[in-house]
């Protein structure tokens, strides 16, 4: 393929590079410093007797050029204009957007089971709603192999996920509704009903993920192939911003009745501005009326898939094809990187739920994502910058320090909250202040680490077979997210100790010491490690409140940044040889 590459630079001065057939990617350059000269590449040789000021490589990938300097600086010079790729970005981002709605939903539940006294275990059992994601590859095969050649490869899913997924919003709402702000306590056979029910719909989200991420490679021109992970990072967190946020702030009655009621002169009521069922009902609406325009006015044109091999596979052959995949050595070593990267960051799906237990209240911690919320939006825009390069792991073992350093901030926030409490219980501006700069800080270095780790998947991933790579990656990278926060939750109601403590307990030894009842049953008390619920309630009706001898978040804080650094020291290398690895060693030698 012929390339012309034009307006080279160095920061902003022009360059000029001659490419000779089968020449090597090694040279040295300089700027230029008159329109007489120019950069050539040699082949197979450097040059010589030349003051070159810096040296570079040029890594050749597709219909892109990168030029990385010693400090490992890089610059992309693409052959077409994003312009061009401009309404498919946005279609993209729509798409993420949508599914960010019910994740979103999804993942406030957790804050609103913690305001109702649910046990860790419970939260647990119910973070299994989220693991469609880390489970996708099992049926993707399907998704990338089975469809109706009429209506387009990824439609055939997208469309149906997107129409399933509405209709389970709208008949589940009122069920939900029952659960959640109408009887007065949750049993775990509740956490089970809405464990299942969330799971369905996560279920369905991750079968549109997966035809989304195949669309993406195929939609997007080669050059412009890496905004599809801006593309996913940009329109999850909107839509999760709106499923998870704006839900628990108009979902809350004290917020309803305190700020958004009195404007508009309504009287106080027990529900939100906005009920469960009101926000499943209305998503569910949206989702249905928008994938009937997906299927009316988004085509899927017949040449966007033809260079895939997954074109021709039977579901057979695609299931081999997985296992080609996961038996390269590469790919072996990046499976280890991504199962064991996100244990050091286990103990940061719990640091709301312990606020929660602190004393602050659900829709103060949805109102701190406000302002962080456009933030992380705009964060990705401004990281694709230099993710984009051929080194993004690079940036990725980079940042881990300083997330490992915001993880521990955020653990020592939690148990440093009771002293910024106020008198009356609540929690001034100061203290949420210090609560959006902290996770301001802790959200740059994860969407770095996600978004770097998201561009080389596309980069490194086989484009004959792009939509079974990708999801692939993706299924084992969320697998990797998804068990230290599940394992966590666990932990922690597992190892922690708590005892039953009532205020003035001599003078309630002595009331209780008049009879032999009564001593058989301040024994009982004495025992209570409000270790169940049967337990906790038993605590609550001696006007008594559970406290924690032994908190194993803070324990497990520390163990998870000891392994952390641990974990950088091993994975270097790793990181290092992955990087090094030619397009070859990450290719498939089909044989079915």
């Amino acid at each position: 393929m012929k390339r012309h590459y034009n307006k080279l630079t160095d920061r902003n001065k022009p360059l000029r590079l001659k490419r000779y057939k089968d020449s090597k990617i090694q040279t040295n350059f300089q700027p230029e410093p008159s329109p007489e000269e120019s950069i050539v590449l040699l082949e197979n040789k450097e040059t010589k007797g030349s003051s070159f000021s810096s040296s570079i490589q040029l890594d050749f990938e597709d219909d892109e050029v990168f030029l990385i300097s010693d400090q490992e600086s890089s610059y992309s010079i693409q052959t077409s204009s994003i312009k061009k790729d401009l309404n498919n970005i946005l279609f993209l981002i729509f798409l993420y957007f949508l599914q960010g709605i019910p994740l979103g939903l999804t993942g406030s539940l957790p804050f609103i089971l913690g305001s109702r006294n649910v046990s860790y275990a419970d939260q647990g059992t119910f973070s299994f709603a989220f693991w469609p994601f880390a489970l996708k590859l099992l049926w993707a095969p399907v998704v990338d192999s089975l469809f109706i050649k009429k209506i387009g490869r990824r439609k055939s899913w997208l469309v149906p996920m997107q129409y399933i997924i509405g209709i389970l919003m709208i008949l589940f709402s009122k069920y939900v509704h029952q659960l959640l702000e109408i009887n007065q306590t949750t049993t775990r056979k509740d956490i089970y009903s809405l464990t299942t029910i969330f799971f369905i719909v996560t279920f369905f989200a991750a079968t549109q993920d997966i035809a989304v991420d195949g669309w993406g490679l195929t939609m997007l021109s080669k050059e412009n192939v890496s905004w599809s992970s801006t593309c996913n990072s940009v329109g999850q967190t909107a839509g999760w911003f709106v499923g998870n946020i704006v839900f628990l702030v108009v979902q809350s009655a004290n917020f309803s009745n305190n700020y958004i009621r009195p404007f508009f002169s309504l009287p106080s009521q027990k529900f939100g501005i906005v009920t469960v069922e009101d926000f499943m009902k209305f998503f569910g609406f949206v989702f249905i009326i928008t994938t009937t325009c997906v299927l009316l006015f988004k085509k899927e044109k017949e040449n966007e898939s033809s260079d895939s091999l997954e074109d021709t596979l039977t579901l057979k052959q695609t299931y081999i094809l997985v296992f080609q995949i996961v038996s390269l050595s590469s790919v072996k070593k990046l499976t280890l990187l991504l199962l064991t990267s996100k244990i050091a960051f286990g103990i940061q799906s719990m640091v709301y739920l312990k606020l929660i237990e602190k004393g602050v209240s659900r829709e103060s911690l949805g109102l701190l994502a406000i302002p962080l919320t456009p933030f992380e939006i705009v964060l990705p825009l401004l990281i694709s910058r230099f993710t984009n390069g051929p080194k993004p792991l690079s940036i990725f073992l980079n940042a881990y320090p300083f997330r490992i350093f915001s993880s521990s901030l955020m653990v020592l926030w939690v148990f440093l909250t009771p002293e910024f409490r106020n008198s009356d219980g609540s929690y001034g501006l100061f203290y949420f202040s210090l609560c959006i700069l902290i996770n301001a800080f802790n959200s740059i270095w994860n969407t770095t680490q996600s978004v770097t780790m998201m561009s080389f998947f596309t980069r490194v991933s086989d484009k004959t077979v792009g939509g079974t790579y990708m999801t692939l990656l993706n299924t084992i990278s969320n697998i990797g997210s998804s068990w230290p926060s599940t394992v966590s939750l666990y932990a922690v109601d597992l190892f922690s100790f708590m005892v039953c403590s009532i205020d003035n307990i001599e003078a309630f030894k002595n009331n209780m010491l008049n009879n032999s009842f009564s001593r058989s049953y301040l024994k009982d008390i004495e025992k209570n490690t409000c270790s169940n619920e049967n337990m906790k309630k038993e605590c609550l009706k001696v006007n008594g409140n559970c406290q924690y001898q032994v908190d194993a978040f803070y324990v497990l804080g520390f163990v998870y940044a000891l392994i952390g650094l641990l974990w950088i020291f091993y994975f270097r290398k790793v990181v290092i040889q992955l990087q090094t690895f030619q397009r070859s060693n990450w290719k498939l030698n089909f044989s079915f």
